[in-house]
């Protein structure tokens, strides 16, 4: 009797799928690719597979762009063991007419891009929840229930019998083991499937500089200050960093911080270029993080997630110093309140 068909098969479906992307982008004359503003390395991965099949498919000449920085020492060590350029992306940046937009580990008006306003991707594949605005793209591929997006770009590169070079498979594979935490978090069985096809193809080398790069001093001041700041509300810890090095710092500390003994969610803050950064992480596998965070967050800004990961941002331009401070406190108290965990913090980190 015929068992169940593996993940790692190229179906049909995947067949179709990769024609009808084929499709989607055979008129254009230049092809950009965005990720979302301060992209982490499944975004940066994907970004780079995506310019790497179209190229070799439909020979098109590709940009790939982010709006914000890339801070966080491992993602700017895979940016160079991937060998590719990316382009800053501003708002108000015009994109002529003959390009086709792709976004990658995002969706259209999802407030963590920087794609221009009025301007319709054409290309969406992302693993987040589907939003109404993607209905309009003409080709959308989103599947939430991949831990990572880079799996999907392992489907298309396996669909078009394209083998990914050693660099190329180094950063997909780092980016699905970034995103699942080693396949422990969300981890669906198409992620384990990539991953075991690329594994024999990475550089162990590379791997190993993208996993233990050199640390700036800035880093463990902000660790440090943070640590000092973070308090202990039972099963929740709330970390205010304050002014942030980089964007994507708040990231890290909700990762370092949801690691404690006997948490169940981890909540940073801290400020950037006019916005207050929310991370959130969880040690619960049906956390709903996402949900989480776009209720707390609601209507004063923007936020998306998943079940143990999720992050918002509130923009607060034109604020004191003052009012800055009574927002982000405003936002952690209403964290609190809808985890339960409302009231005296019981200690303190350190």
């Amino acid at each position: 009797m015929t068992g169940p068909r593996e993940p790692d098969e190229v179906t049909g479906e995947e067949t179709e799928r990769l024609a009808a992307l084929l499709h989607a982008v055979e008129d254009a004359e230049e092809l950009l690719v965005v990720t979302h503003d301060n992209p982490d390395p499944d975004a940066l991965a994907s970004a780079a597979a995506l310019g790497f099949l179209l190229q070799h498919c439909e020979g098109l000449g590709t940009t790939l762009a982010f709006g914000g920085i890339v801070g966080r020492a491992e993602n700017q060590a895979l940016i160079r063991e991937l060998g590719v350029d990316f382009d800053r992306l501003g708002r108000e940046n015009g994109i002529s007419p003959g390009t086709v937009v792709a976004l990658v580990d995002t969706q259209p008006r999802a407030g963590n891009n920087s794609l221009p306003a009025g301007r319709i991707a054409n290309v969406v594949i992302d693993h987040h929840p589907p939003r109404p605005e993607t209905e309009a793209s003409p080709f959308v591929d989103v599947r939430p229930d991949y831990g990572a997006n880079c799996s999907i770009l392992v489907k298309y590169l396996r669909a078009a019998e394209l083998e990914p070079d050693r660099r190329l498979a180094t950063g997909l594979f780092y980016g699905i083991q970034s995103e699942t935490a080693d396949l422990g978090r969300e981890a669906s069985r198409a992620d384990i499937s990539a991953s075991l096809y690329l594994y024999p193809r990475i550089d162990p080398e590379a791997y190993s500089r993208i996993l233990h790069p050199r640390l700036p001093k800035g880093y463990f001041r902000s660790v440090h200050q943070t640590l000092e700041k973070a308090r202990n509300y039972g099963r929740v810890i709330l970390a205010p960093a304050g002014v942030l090095a980089y964007p994507d710092m708040v990231a890290e500390l909700a990762d370092l911080l949801i690691r404690a003994r006997g948490t169940e969610w981890a909540v940073a803050t801290g400020t950037f270029d006019g916005r207050l950064l929310i991370s959130v992480r969880s040690s619960k596998p049906l956390a709903h993080a996402g949900d989480l965070v776009r209720g707390v967050i609601g209507d004063r800004g923007s936020a998306g997630g998943h079940g143990m990961l999720a992050g918002g941002q509130v923009s607060l331009e034109g604020l004191s110093e003052e009012e800055v401070e009574r927002v982000s406190a405003s936002v952690l108290e209403d964290f609190l309140e809808a985890l339960g965990a409302s009231g005296e913090p019981s200690e303190s980190l350190t």
